[in-house]
């Protein structure tokens, strides 16, 4: 293009007019574009953000099995029952939120007021066991309301305990007894609980010893039993001569004839002493019972002295049979069955 000499003083006008054309206002919409262009090419986009994953979902309880019940109101409810090592996670029923319901179930819908049991592992377990037990309170033979208890059981040694209903019985003393024959106890010295028990208005002192006898067949655990219970008979005969004394517990063995063959009844010092002492569940050793599923001898027993057997409901003892309710009874909750007695404290 050919300018005559007279627009050179005009230039700067013509090329700012140049740059105010309509073109050039697209020129900072796309200054945006070529920048974002650079950058895509020069810094990888950020990685696609996961979403946060799901929280796990407890796992729901097991459906309650109702039980029917059996204690009174106007009676002492008195159980034994050994737990198949409640609260060990490598030992008896592999699942134990299951175990824990079931036994939860069978207290609970028995309706007993007071339970020696045996075989608890584990004190946190037994701790949860009776916050699912409304209206019961317990603990076992390492607590430390128990003299001598944590000097007896260890953590994880199997323990015996007690479970009572807080509205009959109130604890006013706890000990282990017969520490010095450890050994014949299998290390697991029995547990000694002095109870005050109101029934009826009126209240009754009662010692509830829960014990857990030497196990297995041989000559030597037999031999072991036999000392255990010569040492019992003595301790109680010197301690608590005039006392209603009632003593749940699994004591390994029968009360007619042993289940080591050809062996008498290592508890023979008991048997022979009534009535003094004498066993009430015996009468289901003679109906040949059974107290453990597998075996057709009654091993899990209630021995009571003559002040107790004075309140005994004649006819009363039983081996509750609840593995005739609960399904695959000996894998999800013992290999024992509840053993049971009713006595009604008189004025």
């Amino acid at each position: 293009m050919f300018f005559p000499d007279s627009s050179l003083v005009s230039a700067p006008r013509r090329y700012a007019a140049a740059f105010a054309a309509p073109g050039f206002f697209f020129l900072p919409a796309l200054i945006p574009v070529l920048i974002a262009c650079g950058a895509d090419a020069v810094e990888p986009p950020p990685p696609p953000v996961e979403p946060d994953p799901v929280a796990p979902q407890p796992v729901p309880e097991p459906a309650a099995i109702q039980i029917p019940a059996l204690g009174t109101s106007a009676t002492l409810d008195v159980a034994t029952w050994n737990l198949l090592y409640f609260g060990a996670a490598n030992q008896g029923p592999a699942d134990e939120p299951l175990q824990m319901a079931r036994v939860r179930d069978v207290i609970l819908g028995t309706d007993f007021d007071v339970w020696g049991v045996q075989e608890v592992t584990d004190a946190d377990a037994f701790g949860t066991l009776l916050d699912r037990l409304p209206g019961y309170q317990g603990f076992l033979a390492s607590d430390g309301s128990v003299a001598g208890g944590s000097a007896s059981y260890g953590r994880g040694e199997l323990k015996v305990g007690l479970i009572y209903k807080t509205a009959l019985a109130q604890v006013t003393g706890a000990r282990i007894i017969l520490s010095e024959l450890d050994y014949e106890f299998a290390g697991r010295p029995p547990l000694e609980v002095q109870l005050r028990v109101t029934l009826g208005g009126a209240s009754r002192d009662v010692v509830m010893i829960v014990l857990h006898a030497k196990a297995i067949a041989d000559e030597t655990s037999w031999e072991r039993r036999l000392a255990a219970g010569e040492g019992l008979r003595e301790y109680l005969d010197a301690t608590w001569p005039d006392r209603a004394v009632l003593v749940p517990g699994d004591w390994n063995d029968d009360v007619d004839e042993s289940i080591t063959p050809g062996r008498d009844t290592p508890y023979r010092v008991f048997v022979d002493a009534a009535p003094e002492w004498v066993f009430p569940t015996a009468s289901l050793s003679a109906a040949r019972e059974r107290s453990m599923p597998r075996y057709t001898e009654v091993i899990d027993h209630i021995l009571a002295s003559d002040e107790a057997m004075a309140w005994y409901e004649e006819g009363s003892a039983m081996v509750y049979e609840v593995d005739d309710i609960i399904p695959d009874y000996l894998d999800t909750t013992s290999d024992h069955l509840p053993v049971m007695a009713r006595f009604a404290p008189g004025e």
